[in-house]
């Protein structure tokens, strides 16, 4: 119902689509393609999304899930496999087993799935360079046309983030910073180069959708929690779920967390969140951030080419304090 409220409201027609958030792969078939019906009818006036991603765990997929799949046009799957490590997995609270991975793997391909993106962590508690690299080959020997490798967060109140104040767990920086650097080497020597700092693709199979948040596109979040961002305002959905639901039912909006975006916001975040790209941003988008620029690029974290910054390998390293600066 929320998708309807906005379809009007928006005039909307999404060049991607990204279902994800929870476990939606464990809908049955069913349910699935009654859930995604209303895509339907956008994509009969509009044409399809050119990208629709759907977040799948592993073990969950059946060959009619797929077939329904991809009959609602879902075209690129990302896959939580996180770990091919059984001890790990367990830590992640994860329930498959690395097994299943390359498993879900081959049942998406034989149903017509070939765009595949393949989910890792790593700087997990316990793991050494050799865990990790033996890590990539496995999912290299996925096949898949994507990687996303993300270092572990301690976030506050968290079992995770607790067990790191206690000192029971440790952080090791050098080494987050060694499987850092080695992941850019393995995954582009694997034909997967970087385009973005934690993401590696096969050259057209980037995601589309997530460098339309990189490069400050509109975007429009449905579902409880879901943020969006449509010109110069940005709103969250309330979080609660039960609430959501009955708002939604009443025909109520459930936005909420109004934000006013100004020029120089946007502006700010575009080269925060562009930065981060190899492609980086554009130099006339650093004006009147001349003095920021020239700090980056003595301390060497950054450098101008071909009329664009990009951040050094180093500055890549140490991408969320370069983002600070341009807060």
């Amino acid at each position: 119902m929320e998708w309807a409220r906005a379809k009007d409201e928006f005039s909307l027609v999404p060049e991607t689509i990204y279902f994800g958030g929870g476990t939606p792969s464990i809908l049955q078939a069913e349910l699935f393609s009654e859930f995604v019906s209303p895509l339907h009818d956008l994509s009969s006036r509009a044409g399809p999304p050119r990208e629709f991603t759907l977040e799948v765990n592993p073990a969950t997929v059946t060959s009619k899930k797929a077939a329904a799949w991809r009959a609602a046009g879902v075209n690129r799957i990302s896959l939580g496999a996180q770990s091919f490590d059984v001890d790990q997995l367990k830590l992640l609270g994860r329930q498959h087993q690395p097994s299943d991975i390359a498993e879900t793997c081959a049942l998406l391909r034989e149903n017509g799935f070939s765009n595949i993106n393949i989910d890792l962590m790593f700087a997990l508690p316990g793991q050494n360079m050799d865990g990790w690299k033996s890590a990539l080959r496995a999912a290299l020997d996925c096949k898949p046309r994507h990687i996303s490798a993300y270092a572990l967060t301690y976030e506050e109140d968290t079992p995770f983030f607790e067990k790191l104040r206690r000192g029971v767990w440790r952080r090791d920086e050098e080494l987050e910073i060694a499987m850092f650097e080695r992941t850019r080497v393995i995954l582009a020597a694997a034909g997967l180069p970087g385009y973005e700092i934690s993401n590696f693709a096969s050259p057209g199979f980037e995601s589309q959708h997530n460098l339309g948040y990189w490069r400050g596109e509109d975007y429009l979040g449905l579902g409880p929690s879901a943020c969006s961002t449509v010109g110069s305002a940005r709103w969250r959905n309330l979080p609660d779920t039960r609430a959501y639901i009955e708002r939604v039912m009443r025909g109520e909006s459930v936005h909420e967390e109004h934000e006013h975006l100004d020029d120089a916001t946007r502006a700010r975040e575009r080269i925060m969140f562009g930065l981060r790209m190899h492609e980086g941003v554009a130099r006339d988008a650093f004006t009147g951030q001349d003095r920021r620029l020239r700090e980056l690029k003595t301390d060497g974290l950054a450098f101008e080419e071909a009329g664009r910054v990009r951040l050094t390998p180093r500055g890549q390293l140490v991408a969320d304090s370069v983002a600070a600066i341009f807060v």
